[in-house]
């Protein structure tokens, strides 16, 4: 297995270590904005590419795991299945393709509201850069089916790998048994995406914005109704 990426690089291939965390539902919201000029995936000559028309994903999968996987919507925070759901052993593979992602080792309780892991395994994860809302992510997908995980955040000092893997709990499943084959795990960025400490506060000002700028129109709207009445 060889890990690459646009620029060249190496992923960083790390042990196992002992971590927890939780399962989801799904919502929607907005599409991410794609950026061309840098995409890094760790590949695997392993991984079968699984290639099915949205009207096939949408027999198969129910509702919110549709929306999320197929049209990259996310989960409300807090409400999913594997938020607080912290296994001893055993692994999470794609719930589109069954696609082996992260062992139960590498799960650990963020406290984002979301499942978060600090590595995948090698060939399970590809990643593409998003700029939704103006700040730099990577997003992060199934290798296999390219089905919609979440997004990586960088340099918050949670683990040793400096990753925190943000998942919908609907994009995938818990399995008991650990894979078949023992595989490697490693972290999938190479510091160049978002997060770290301006990465906590982005979201909160835009909703802070989102509020303020809500209230002002319902505000003159009353206005206005009064000044009618």
């Amino acid at each position: 297995m060889a890990a690459s990426c646009a620029r060249g690089g190496a992923a960083l291939v790390l042990p196992t270590t002992s971590k927890r965390q939780g399962f989801t539902r799904t919502h929607s919201l907005t599409r991410p904005v794609r950026v061309p000029a840098r995409v890094c995936t760790i590949m695997a000559s392993s991984v079968k590419r699984v290639d099915k028309s949205d009207l096939q994903w949408k027999k198969e999968l129910d509702a919110e795991s549709f929306q999320v996987l197929r049209k990259k919507g996310t989960e409300p925070a807090r409400t999913g299945e594997y938020d607080k759901f912290y296994p001893s052993e055993g692994h999470f593979v794609c719930k589109g393709c069954g696609n082996p992602l992260y062992s139960a080792e590498s799960k650990f309780d963020s406290g984002c509201g979301w499942p978060a892991f600090d590595k995948c395994y090698v060939g399970g994860v590809k990643t593409e850069t998003d700029m939704t809302f103006g700040m730099k992510r990577i997003e992060i997908m199934c290798a296999a089916c390219d089905g919609h995980l979440g997004h990586v955040f960088e340099n918050e000092g949670f683990s040793p790998t400096m990753e925190r893997h943000c998942v919908n709990s609907v994009s995938v499943k818990f399995v008991q048994e650990a894979p078949l084959n023992p595989m490697e795990e490693a972290k999938v960025s190479d510091g160049e995406g978002g997060g770290g400490s301006m990465g906590k506060f982005v979201i909160p000002l835009v909703m802070l914005g989102l509020a303020y700028t809500l209230s002002s129109v319902v505000g003159k709207v009353m206005d206005a109704f009064m000044r009618g009445g």
